[in-house]
C-alpha cells in the first residue's frame, strides 16, 4: 500500500531563495524587538548586533546562516513526503458560542469541565486544552484553574494559554507535582517585536528545562505587506528570529510553524478561511522543506460563524492543500469564525471531518485478496456481494461511517426531523457530556489535595492584592 504523496508546490526554487533572503536582509538590516537584557546577552555572545537602549537585536547573514545550518543537520523533525495523519487541537478563546441561545457569551470554568468529558469521546482530539478563558475566576489565575481541572479530571493530557507571569509561577509548581515538563508558547507580536513579559516567561520556563514553541502570526496588509509574498517573507523573518532565539534559551529547535492570515479588505477582520490559507500552507510547507525540518500553518480553518458549506469548503480546502504540500499540523479546531468564540458541536463536527481525512491519506491496500477475483468469478454477470463472506470480512477496512455526516435519503432524513449537521453535533455533545459535573477525577487524593492547595495558595495572593 502507497500513501498518498506529497507533491503540491507554488514556489519555485528561485522564487524560494527570494523569500529566504529578503527574510534575512530584514533580520540582519531591521531586527528584532526583544525586550530582555538576559536574552539580547545571549545574542551579542554569538556574533548578533543589539542595541540595550532600543532593545533590539540585528542578526548578521553569516550568523543567521550558521544557525540554519546548524538547525538543518540537527533538528529530529522533518517535512513529510507521505500526507500526514491529522489531529485537532484546542486553541483557548474567550467566548462560547451557544447552541441553544444562538448568542456569545463569555467563557465560565462550568465551561472547561464539560469539554473534558467531550474529549474523551473525540479520538482525532488528542489533548485536552481549555475551551475558554474563565471569566468567573481571576484573570492573572485562569490558567492556573483551568489547568488543574483538566489535570485532575481529564485522561488526555491539556493545558491552555498561560497568561501572565503570575500563573506562570503557578504553574511551574503544577507541572513539578506532576513530574511534567513546563511549555510555553513564545509568540512575536508582528511585526517583528516580542512583549516583554513573553519573554520573561520564556525564559523562566526554559531556565526549568522547559520546551518553548513558536506561532508568529503576520498579517497582510495589516503588520506584513498585503501581497502574499510579502507576508510569507515577514512571516520567515519572524520564524527563523523566533527559532534563533528559542535555540539560544533552550538550545532546540521549535518547527517551522507559520501561522499567518490575511486581513479581509471589506470587514478589516483576520480571515481565517480566505484562499490565500491555502497558498501559505503550500508555500510555508515549501519553506520548510528549504530549511530542512518539520512544517505546520493554520490552515483547516474558516470565517464561518456556523457549521454551513461556507465553513467546510474553506476548512477542508485549505488543510488538504497544506498537507499534501507535506505539513505535519493545521490550525486549531472548535473554532468558530477567525477566533470568534468556541463551540462544542464545531470541535464534535471538526473531529469528524479529521477522521473523513485521515481514512484518504491512509490509502487502500492492493493485494490478490483485496482485489477479490474469486469473488468476482462466484458472483458472475448480475450477481450480487453483500451477503458474500468477502464483503463482510472487509466492510469495515473498505467504507468510512459516520453518525455525525448524513447518509440518509430524503425520506429518513424527514422522519427523523430533518436535523442538520449542527444538530446532530449538539445532541453528540449532550449525550456524552451527561453529568460532567460529577466526574471523578484521574488522579490519586494525594496528588490532587496538591494541586488544589496550589489553587488556593493562588487566590489566596490575588485576595492579597485588593488589600
Amino acid at each position: 500500500m502507497r500513501k498518498i504523496q506529497t507533491s503540491l508546490k507554488v514556489l519555485s526554487d528561485d522564487e524560494i531563495l527570494m523569500i529566504h533572503n529578503a527574510s534575512l536582509k530584514v533580520l540582519a538590516n531591521i531586527g528584532m524587538k526583544v525586550p530582555n537584557d538576559e536574552v539580547l546577552g545571549m545574542c551579542a555572545d554569538v556574533g548578533c548586533q543589539v542595541d540595550m537602549n532600543t532593545k533590539v537585536v540585528k542578526f548578521p547573514v553569516k550568523v543567521m546562516e550558521q544557525f540554519l545550518d546548524k538547525m538543518k543537520r540537527e533538528s529530529k523533525y522533518k517535512i513529510a513526503d507521505e500526507a500526514q495523519q491529522l489531529s485537532g487541537w484546542i486553541s483557548t478563546q474567550v467566548t462560547l458560542a451557544d447552541y441553544g441561545t444562538k448568542q456569545r457569551r463569555y467563557g465560565l470554568r462550568d465551561d472547561n469541565l464539560k469539554i473534558i468529558k467531550l474529549v474523551e469521546h473525540l479520538k482525532n482530539i488528542p489533548v485536552c486544552n481549555a475551551a475558554v478563558v474563565p471569566s468567573d475566576v481571576p484573570y492573572d489565575i485562569a490558567d492556573v484553574v483551568s489547568i488543574v481541572d483538566i489535570q485532575k479530571y481529564s485522561t488526555k493530557p491539556g493545558g491552555t494559554y498561560i497568561l501572565t507571569p503570575t500563573g506562570a509561577r503557578y504553574v511551574a509548581q503544577i507541572n513539578k507535582v506532576l513530574g511534567l515538563r513546563d511549555g510555553y508558547l513564545f509568540e512575536t507580536i508582528s511585526p517583528l517585536t516580542f512583549k516583554p513579559d513573553t519573554v520573561e516567561m520564556a525564559l523562566e520556563f526554559a531556565k526549568n528545562g522547559g520546551g518553548l514553541g513558536i506561532a508568529p502570526m503576520a498579517m497582510s496588509s495589516a503588520t506584513a505587506p498585503v501581497t502574499i509574498s510579502g507576508t510569507l517573507t515577514v512571516e520567515t523573518a519572524e520564524v527563523l528570529g523566533s527559532s534563533f532565539l528559542v535555540h539560544m534559551m533552550t538550545g532546540e529547535y521549535p518547527g517551522f510553524s507559520a501561522s499567518c492570515h490575511s486581513i479581509d479588505p471589506k470587514t478589516m477582520l483576520c480571515s481565517f478561511g480566505s484562499p490565500n490559507q491555502a497558498l501559505f500552507g503550500v508555500a510555508a510547507a515549501q519553506m520548510a522543506r528549504f530549511y530542512g525540518i518539520s512544517g505546520g500553518t493554520n490552515t483547516g480553518l474558516t470565517d464561518a460563524l456556523v457549521p454551513d458549506f461556507q465553513g467546510g469548503l474553506e476548512k477542508g480546502i485549505t488543510a488538504a492543500f497544506n498537507s499534501l504540500s507535506g505539513s505535519c499540523s493545521i490550525g486549531c479546531q472548535g473554532i468558530v469564525g477567525a477566533d470568534q468564540g468556541f463551540s462544542y458541536e464545531q470541535l464534535v463536527i471538526d473531529n469528524e471531518w479529521l477522521d473523513y481525512y485521515n481514512y484518504i491519506t491512509r490509502g487502500f491496500e492492493v493485494s490478490e485478496e483485496t482485489i477479490g477475483y474469486d469473488v468476482i468469478e462466484e458472483v458472475g454477470i448480475a450477481g450480487n456481494f453483500l451477503g458474500e463472506e468477502h464483503t463482510v470480512e472487509h466492510l469495515r477496512d473498505s467504507y468510512w461511517v459516520s453518525d455525525i455526516f448524513n447518509r440518509d435519503d430524503w425520506s429518513n432524513w424527514v422522519a427523523k426531523g430533518q436535523k442538520d449537521i449542527y444538530d446532530r453535533a449538539h445532541e453528540f455533545v449532550e449525550r456524552v457530556t451527561a453529568g460532567y459535573r460529577e466526574m471523578t477525577p484521574v488522579l490519586d487524593a494525594s496528588l490532587c489535595a496538591q494541586l488544589d492547595d496550589i489553587v488556593k495558595e493562588a487566590y489566596a495572593e490575588m485576595e492579597s492584592r485588593k488589600s
